[in-house]
């Protein structure tokens, strides 16, 4: 019984055969790797034959598929260990491939980025280059002013300071005498100030003639220069012309005996007499020599020169100074210069005042 039904099996297998050969290829080969391999091809060649069938089935439904050769099959089966070399191989490369183009590509697009880039980016770098660059100069510039100026300011100190103890060394080497010298000299000259404050200030006549005394007699000529210095500056404040307000002279109030409404009308012996009063407001001594120049005669004349010659208040002076000059046509600059005025009048007065009494 079982020859026959293997023999029915062979005659089943044969036909089969003739009716697949593709089925018997495979069977052929069932039997060739299961004798060569034992249990453990034979777990891998039924998978194949199971790709076999499904691919039979589909060439029966699709006839233009291909269908594996069985020297293909024979050969997968014969060298599986190929097969899977091959397959690490392949994917060796592959890796292999990816690990060499891949750098080499992103290395390139790198390149290719920088190079389209870099002219923007190296303008950018080029100004904040610049841009730090002239922060520093300026910086720096600043820096070097101010060490400038305060090597400047160090420098002048020590140009005082040394001054100073030159001067100190020289006071050292001079003698007590030399000090006391200097000091006298000092005290001297505050004195020529004090004369010139006194001739300005108040209408000091005894102050300014110390001066000319002083300019004139002093053997010391630095004294001589001070007092020199004093009288201009005396003069100089005597020359303005608003040194006085004008002030109306009270009639009522200095002459009640007489009856006079306007300064005008006062005659030449009131205006004289108001002019020689020590005792009256030197503001009105000064408008009666004003008044005098309108009294063109000999008693207005003299009494005139002698107020300039003899009183004792600068600003009475200068006014009847400057009314004689108007009354005689006498020209001087300087108004307080007292002996041109006296020696002109002493030489021109009888030619004068013939004409002053008409």
């Amino acid at each position: 019984m079982p020859e026959k039904s293997k023999t029915d099996h062979q005659q089943s297998s044969k036909g089969s055969s003739k009716g697949n050969p593709l089925a018997d290829a495979l069977e052929r080969l069932e039997r060739s790797v299961a004798q060569r391999e034992g249990n453990r091809m034979a777990s891998l060649v039924k998978p194949i034959k199971e790709l076999a069938d499904e691919t039979n089935d589909s060439v029966d439904d699709k006839s233009f598929k291909k269908i594996p050769s069985e020297e293909k099959i024979n050969e997968v089966v014969q060298n599986p260990n190929q097969v899977n070399s091959v397959s690490v191989k392949k994917g060796y490369f592959s890796k292999l491939g990816l690990f060499i183009f891949v750098p080499i590509i992103v290395f390139s697009v790198l390149i290719v980025t920088g190079i389209i880039i870099w002219p923007h980016a190296k303008n950018i770098i080029n100004k904040e280059f610049a841009a730090i660059k002239e922060a520093s100069i300026s910086e720096k510039e600043s820096l070097n002013d101010g060490i400038i100026d305060k090597l400047g300011d160090v420098n002048s100190r020590l140009d005082v300071l040394s001054k100073s103890l030159d001067q100190i060394s020289s006071l050292s080497n001079s003698s007590a005498a030399d000090v006391y010298q200097e000091l006298d000299y000092l005290r001297q000259r505050n004195e020529l100030i004090s004369l010139g404050d006194l001739a300005i200030h108040n209408a000091d006549r005894k102050s300014l003639d110390k001066l000319i005394s002083i300019r004139d007699k002093n053997t010391d000529s630095r004294l001589q220069s001070g007092a020199a210095s004093e009288i201009l500056r005396v003069k100089l404040a005597y020359m303005n012309g608003l040194r006085r307000g004008s002030q109306s002279i009270p009639i009522g109030q200095l002459f009640p005996e007489y009856d006079v409404d306007d300064e005008v009308d006062l005659n030449t012996e009131q205006l004289i007499s108001l002019l020689d009063d020590l005792e009256a407001r030197d503001e009105h001594r000064v408008r009666a020599a004003y008044l005098l120049a309108d009294k063109r005669n000999e008693k207005a004349a003299t009494a005139l020169v002698n107020v300039v010659a003899n009183d004792e208040n600068l600003d009475v002076v200068r006014e009847a100074a400057m009314t004689f000059s108007e009354m005689t046509g006498f020209r001087n600059d300087d108004l307080l210069d007292v002996h041109s005025l006296i020696n002109w009048w002493e030489k021109n007065s009888e030619k004068f005042l013939p004409e002053l009494n008409n």
